[in-house]
């Protein structure tokens, strides 16, 4: 008897543990923390986007038989390890943008340049006079050619007449040898032109990563109330609640986070002067003390679970509400 009692205990601990994995496993996977075979994560989703970018440009530069140019090889490799590297699917996007446009007009620039250079073999194949200038266009998709000193041959014509231009080549002849004089610059003007725009995302997203530029996205908003029914010190807010509030969301993966409508970066403090708490420098409302945070909504509710009890051990309430939209401050300079 005491054998089948050891035996059904055994069965009944087992049944236990198996039944509190499968709910640790449901919750993770609420909370976003885990994904059960088969499914994907947004950020998986958009890594995978961003690879099919990836794909597509590298097959694109091997349709014009430039895929092996150390340019092309060295920007596709920065943009894969930007993609690896990438902790949320908004930065994947704005890679996926920076990119996939930097990649479009570096081979633009390659292929242009490879006509450019084929141009230059033709007319340079004939014989040439010791002067003279040319002007080569693409109108309405037919290459107009003008030749004021009637410099080209005919079947030098036909030849050019096979190529297709992105752009107006003005050529001069000297010492019987044509010279591109403005095409490179042409080429020069995109590429200043793709520079600017690659800066401008980039400087767009350090700064709304330093709290510099304001921000908005999913994420959570936190009140915070004292225990007004107590005299007891440890039932009022803190500096450092609020503090140890802001890493945990930091560690959580916020985005950016704002304290009282201050918005909070590297240079952000946050003290108390008697009953006054003050971020940045500035009093902030303390009834309620409300913080903001732009990030995954369920991973940073979960971040304050812990220091959710502790403080309402003390008397200090806490709610968390999850919103599909919230807009950060940008922080002053």
């Amino acid at each position: 008897m005491k054998l089948k009692d050891n035996k059904y205990f055994e069965l009944l601990i087992t049944a236990l543990l198996i039944f509190l994995i499968i709910n640790a496993v449901l919750l993770l996977r609420m909370l976003g923390f885990i994904y059960l075979p088969g499914e994907i994560s947004q950020l998986d989703k958009a890594k995978e986007g961003a690879r099919a970018v990836v794909r597509y440009s590298s097959e694109l530069a091997e349709s014009y038989g430039i895929g092996d140019r150390k340019n092309i090889v060295n920007l596709l490799a920065e943009f894969e390890y930007e993609i690896e590297k990438a902790k949320s699917d908004d930065i994947v996007a704005s890679i996926m943008m920076d990119y996939g446009r930097q990649i479009q007009d570096e081979i633009f620039r390659e292929v242009q340049q490879m006509r450019i250079n084929e141009v230059l073999n033709i007319i340079n194949s004939q014989k040439l006079p010791q002067t003279g200038v040319i002007s080569i266009t693409h109108v309405d998709g037919k290459t107009k050619i003008i030749d004021p000193d009637v410099v080209l041959e005919e079947k030098t014509r036909e030849k050019l007449k096979n190529i297709d231009l992105f752009q107006t080549l003005e050529l001069k002849i000297e010492n019987q040898k044509a010279e591109i004089t403005a095409g490179d610059i042409f080429n020069l003007v995109e590429y200043l032109k793709t520079e600017n725009v690659s800066l401008k995302r980039q400087y767009s997203i350090l700064s709304s990563q330093a709290g510099y530029s304001s921000i908005s996205g999913q994420g959570i908003v936190i009140y915070i109330n004292d225990d007004d029914s107590s005299a007891d010190q440890n039932s009022l807010i803190h500096d450092s609640d609020i503090r140890n509030i802001i890493n945990e969301l930091w560690i959580a993966g916020a985005r950016g986070i704002e304290v009282g409508g201050q918005r909070i970066n590297v240079k952000s403090s946050v003290r108390c002067v008697g009953p006054t708490i003050l971020v940045n420098s500035k009093p902030v409302a303390v009834k309620p003390v409300t913080v903001k945070a732009v990030g995954n909504p369920d991973v940073l509710r979960s971040s304050l679970e812990i220091i959710k009890k502790n403080l309402n051990a003390f008397g200090i309430e806490i709610l968390i509400n999850e919103e599909e939209n919230i807009t950060l401050n940008s922080s002053q300079r």
